[in-house]
Formats: structure tokens, C-alpha cells, sequence
């Protein structure tokens, strides 16, 4: 799925067609929201790679030590993560 409100409608939608979410029918989505995460640990999802919404404030805050005169690294790398069935129920927290 595009997003994970979009992996987390067609759970419902698998659920009302009698499927069974993750298992019929596998879902991926984009996000890492903690219900998708949560929707993994209860095995109705397959995967979340995780596209992270703290890139935001890093970028402003680059910028601002940039044009501040600071120096900055050549890169700056933000860490996005996947949620799969192994490591979903103790990342659990760390979803957003």
C-alpha cells in the first residue's frame, strides 16, 4: 500500500470480504505508524518499511547551521526502519 492508512483499510476491507489479512492476502505499506506495526504483531500485516517524519525537523535544523555559518557534514543520513514479523513486537514503541 501507498501509506499505512491505506494497508490498514484493506485489513478491513479483507476482513469484511471473509479473508484472512496477511495470510489471503499479503499487505505492505509505507509509514511505520504504530498501528500498522501493531497490525503486524497481530499477524494481519506482512511488513512497514518505515518513512521517517522526524527527516523534517533534521533538514530545518541543518539549514538553520548552515546559514548560521556552522559547520555541517557533507551528509546527513536519517534512519528509516523496517517492521517485519521478527522484530515488529519489540519495535513496537519506536513506531510513531
Amino acid at each position: 500500500a501507498e501509506n499505512d492508512e491505506m494497508g490498514l483499510g484493506a485489513v478491513t476491507a479483507l476482513k469484511a470480504a471473509g479473508k484472512k489479512p496477511g495470510k489471503d492476502v499479503k499487505i505492505v505499506s509505507v509509514d511505520g505508524t504504530r498501528n500498522a506495526v501493531q497490525a503486524l504483531v497481530n499477524g494481519e500485516y506482512n511488513a512497514v518499511i518505515e518513512s521517517n517524519p522526524r527527516f523534517g525537523p533534521l533538514a530545518f535544523a541543518t539549514a538553520q547551521k548552515f546559514y548560521a555559518g556552522e559547520e555541517i557534514p557533507e551528509n546527513v543520513i536519517i534512519t528509516d526502519r523496517e517492521y517485519d514479523e521478527a522484530n515488529a513486537k519489540e519495535s513496537l514503541n519506536g513506531a510513531y
